[in-house]
């Protein structure tokens, strides 16, 4: 067994540097797109991100001591907890990145709804039509406009969405005298 924990030590230590490195490059990567998102989206709900699980990496100094000095009965241990908490670790590092750039996501998709309805107004026929064209403007300037309020910009693009689809469908005789 001790054998096992010696020739196998380097391998685990590599794999625990990277994967530390990994989480720790995901979390600053999501501090940036904290403030990315801060400066492009109005929102109070975008989540702190912590800083590097610095217990963590002590206790991995602390193993590659272990490996150093041969005392692979402390090492053994060490390693088995320290690669569940470095996945862990990981993991929330991706998850908070997931959440940080979650608003940015949701005007990305709002753009691509709105860009989407255009063409299709295009396609119809109906991109001259002057309450198109506001409700199209309307929904355009909150979603290009920085910081973006993300719920106004969705109204917009709902009510744009909307009148298309006022305007797309058909009309009989009775509904126009009914409307009129």
């Amino acid at each position: 067994a001790v054998l096992h924990v010696r020739d196998d030590a380097e391998h685990r230590l590599k794999r625990l540097r990277d994967v530390l490195s990994r989480a720790d490059r995901t979390l600053t990567e999501a501090r940036a797109a904290r403030v990315e998102v801060l400066s492009k989206i109005l929102a109070s709900e975008v989540p702190a991100v912590s800083g590097p699980a610095t217990t963590l990496h002590e206790q991995l100094a602390a193993a590659e001591e272990f490996a150093r000095g041969a005392q692979w009965h402390r090492l053994s241990p060490l390693l088995d907890g320290l690669e569940e908490h470095a996945d862990e670790e990981l993991l929330r590092a991706r998850d908070s990145l997931t959440a940080v750039t979650a608003p940015l996501a949701v005007r990305a998709e709002l753009r691509g709804r709105l860009d989407a309805y255009r063409a299709k107004t295009a396609r119809l026929g109906m991109a001259e039509d002057p309450l198109i064209i506001e409700r199209y403007d309307q929904a355009r300037r909150l979603l290009w406009t920085a910081p973006c309020d993300l719920a106004a910009a969705e109204r917009a693009v709902q009510r744009y969405q909307q009148a298309v689809a006022e305007i797309g469908t058909p009309r009989t005789p009775t509904d126009r005298a009914e409307s009129g």
